[in-house]
């Protein structure tokens, strides 16, 4: 079984979401021995954002790409092939400005691919091309969101399950670590996302 774990906090000794998505990954590990684990930390190794050469190669057949367009798509494809090889999949983020830090936003910009991970059927339904996997989420924020009245502030969540099922994944298992830094939930946060994972049946 293969995992990918994309990781995103730039916080690396001490951030909330990576703790709480290496202790999920460390259960998933005892019920499958035989996982294999590839990640992708976008904090140390920053995909570009997408610019007029990529874009331009996405849209051209890749037998009549130039050799500049070729070399344009070449991280992406990696991106795309690292998706499709996996089983499972891992987000572990932060939660920024109600949204998704752009480095997390840069990486499904490669991996939504017309022709590669979506495609339109003759009568213009569009269709996912990603083999249905199952996805966690560890999302952290420092209010909380989960609950109360910033619900509906949260624009992280919904542009998470839109953009997986637009490639065709649906099996979407949110974990949050609600509240880091407010002073009624930070010292519970963590250890609460913790309990709900042990709980979680994997």
């Amino acid at each position: 079984m293969n995992l990918l774990h994309i990781k995103v906090s730039p916080n690396i000794s001490a951030s909330a979401s990576r703790e709480v998505s290496d202790h999920l990954v460390d259960r998933l590990k005892l019920k499958y021995p035989d996982i294999s684990e590839k990640t992708i930390d976008l904090s140390q190794d920053p995909l570009p954002h997408l610019d007029g050469s990529t874009i331009e190669a996405f849209f051209t057949k890749p037998e009549e790409r130039t050799e500049r367009q070729k070399n344009s798509v070449i991280l992406s494809d990696r991106m795309v092939d690292m998706l499709f090889d996996s089983d499972l999949l891992i987000i572990s983020s932060p939660m920024w400005n109600l949204g998704l830090p752009s480095v997390l936003k840069a990486w499904f910009d490669h991996i939504t691919r017309a022709g590669r991970t979506f495609a339109f059927t003759d009568t213009g339904t569009k269709v996912g091309l990603v083999p249905d996997k199952k996805v966690y989420i560890v999302v952290a924020s420092g209010s909380v969101f989960s609950g109360g009245p910033y619900v509906s502030h949260d624009q992280f969540t919904p542009y998470i399950k839109f953009a997986l099922q637009y490639v065709g994944i649906t099996d979407v298992n949110f974990v949050r670590v609600d509240g880091t830094h407010d002073p009624l939930t930070r010292e519970c946060a963590v250890p609460k996302a913790i309990s709900i994972v042990n709980e979680m049946s994997i």
